[in-house]
């Protein structure tokens, strides 16, 4: 995707450029974010070689079986997300079939996410954590420069940060079936967090997004197809992708947009393609009051946990 208009910018040239290569870097992140809401980064510092022991060890949980694996299920809203579980395109349409995906979440302070019978899964995914949170709060303040606001905008919210990791494992075609009609790995939506960084796997069954105005005609889920286009995939750079969810886009008060995304269904041409992604989630604390403008943007909740949880029970199906 050549001519995408989802940027690529190099955070050590945010870290250590001049002037001049700095304001090219914000301005590179800001066109980017009002074109689609993705954004893609390298020089994140985040380790290759984590990341790939972090997929050993959940290929091993997620290969558990099912009966094991549930007794993992929805621990601390952590925990096991099974086949059939979620559609992430129900908050836009009702109607939208269960997504062909399986999900092992890690939230803060519930330890009983763990399974036993895979221990290779935890030691990398807690160093994943801590890595994941050194740059989630660099990504805060870049995202602060190029709105023209205090270092600390966004950042000021982090004591409290409610942040969540979610392994989604997008079995082959062989392991799922044929999908229904419609039906994807994930649906189209948007996030509904204030960013999302994406460590992912390419394949024909890939990630794809919608790009155009930040004014939500983009996202219109009209079944067109127009306007769909696979993700760009950098793996020479190492880049790692990152969205912003539906608060992002009411703090940035609509300038940017939260991206519209959605999973291909699992190939016929590759029946035996498996992918795996890492997926960080970002937000402030619960009690966080909703962003100046939340309502004007369609969010009449109190508190980001509030709008949270709303987002969360329409898209939980089991």
């Amino acid at each position: 995707m050549s001519n995408s208009t989802i940027g690529l910018v190099d955070l050590e040239s945010w870290r250590s450029g001049g002037p001049e290569e700095r304001r090219e870097v914000l301005a590179r992140l800001d066109a980017s974010l009002r074109g689609s809401g993705f954004v893609m980064v390298t020089g994140h510092g985040v380790d290759p070689a984590l990341r790939a022991a972090v997929r050993d060890g959940a290929g091993a949980a997620f290969g558990l079986p099912p009966s094991v694996k549930d007794g993992y299920r929805n621990v601390g809203n952590g925990g096991w997300t099974g086949p059939g579980g979620i559609s992430a395109g129900a908050i836009q349409d009702a109607a939208s079939p269960p997504d062909l995906v399986e999900l092992w979440s890690f939230y803060p302070h519930h330890p009983g996410v763990w399974p036993a019978e895979a221990p290779a899964l935890r030691e990398p995914v807690e160093e994943y954590l801590r890595q994941m949170r050194r740059l989630s709060r660099e990504l805060l303040e870049l995202l602060a420069a190029a709105l023209g606001e205090p270092a600390d905008f966004l950042t000021r919210y982090d004591a409290d940060a409610a942040w969540q990791c979610t392994i989604n494992w997008y079995g082959s075609r062989q392991h799922t079936g044929a999908p229904r009609p419609g039906q994807f790995r994930l649906g189209a939506h948007q996030d509904w967090d204030l960013m999302a960084v994406l460590d992912r796997q390419h394949g024909l069954g890939c990630l794809q997004v919608r790009t155009g105005p930040a004014d939500g005609s983009a996202g219109d889920p009209d079944g067109s197809e127009a306007g769909w286009e696979d993700a760009p995939y950098h793996p020479d750079a190492d880049a790692l992708t990152v969205n912003l969810g539906e608060l992002g886009a009411m703090w940035s008060s609509g300038r940017w947009q939260a991206g519209w995304h959605r999973v291909l269904p699992p190939p016929a041409d590759a029946p035996a393609e498996e992918l795996m992604s890492l997926v960080w989630f970002y937000n402030p604390g619960p009690d966080t009051p909703m962003p100046p403008g939340a309502a004007a943007q369609g969010a009449h909740n109190a508190t980001v946990g509030e709008f949270l949880d709303e987002r969360l029970q329409a898209v939980l199906l089991s």
